[in-house]
């Protein structure tokens, strides 16, 4: 079955579902699937954390949508695992905005992500449990010689002037980032956190 394309959208996903598309998914032919998408349908971490064991096998994939649904920490645990087995990733966008991520999950998710060297996109806006805390975790991965990343979609987060300092920290000698999108009405940042930014786009080395 060279199926590149599978899209689920406004399902209710409650685990028996979850497991039929993990099973569906292992008929797929392990080199053809491009996109992934299952948005919009209440999944719980259990079941999606069996469709992301069966994602497995399918390092080829490109895209991953999994926005508004239930994805909380174990499903960020879940899928990070699976980043990091991934031998070779190819993945490039990874979307997932409005769940219930905090800042253990991200962590957990970061450390997968530092195996995708062709990620470019990563949405993670909505996620009103991640702090200063868990974006820390994304500044390593900025910083790392592999970092493909183009686009961070951070809108509706709260994570206020120490989560802007490790922003401006990671982003600095990065040279792949083109987009950094956050609400300042939301993000809880004051004067010290924009003058992390200032003082990040007066450095010559970060924007050349």
């Amino acid at each position: 079955n060279a199926l590149k394309y599978i899209k689920f959208q406004y399902f209710h996903v409650d685990t028996e579902c979850g497991h039929n598309i993990a099973m569906a998914l292992e008929q797929c032919r392990h080199d053809s699937l491009r996109s992934f998408e299952l948005g919009n349908s209440n999944i719980n971490e259990e079941g999606f954390a069996e469709i992301a064991a069966t994602l497995r096998t399918q390092s080829q994939l490109e895209n991953l949508h999994v926005r508004h649904n239930n994805i909380g920490r174990d499903g960020c645990v879940a899928l990070g695992n699976l980043l990091r087995r991934w031998q070779s990733s190819n993945l490039k966008r990874l979307f997932l905005s409005n769940n219930n991520i905090d800042d253990l999950g991200l962590e957990a998710l970061v450390e997968g992500m530092t195996n995708c060297s062709n990620l470019e996109t990563v949405h993670l806006c909505d996620n009103r449990s991640i702090t200063a805390a868990g974006i820390r975790s994304i500044s390593p991965l900025l910083q790392s010689e592999t970092c493909s990343l183009k686009f961070i979609m951070l809108q509706r987060i709260n994570f206020g002037d120490e989560g802007a300092i490790a922003l401006a920290d990671g982003l600095r000698g990065n040279k792949s980032l083109r987009e950094l999108s956050f609400a300042p009405s939301s993000a809880g940042i004051t004067d010290i956190g924009w003058a992390a930014f200032s003082m990040l786009l007066c450095d010559t080395s970060s924007i050349n």
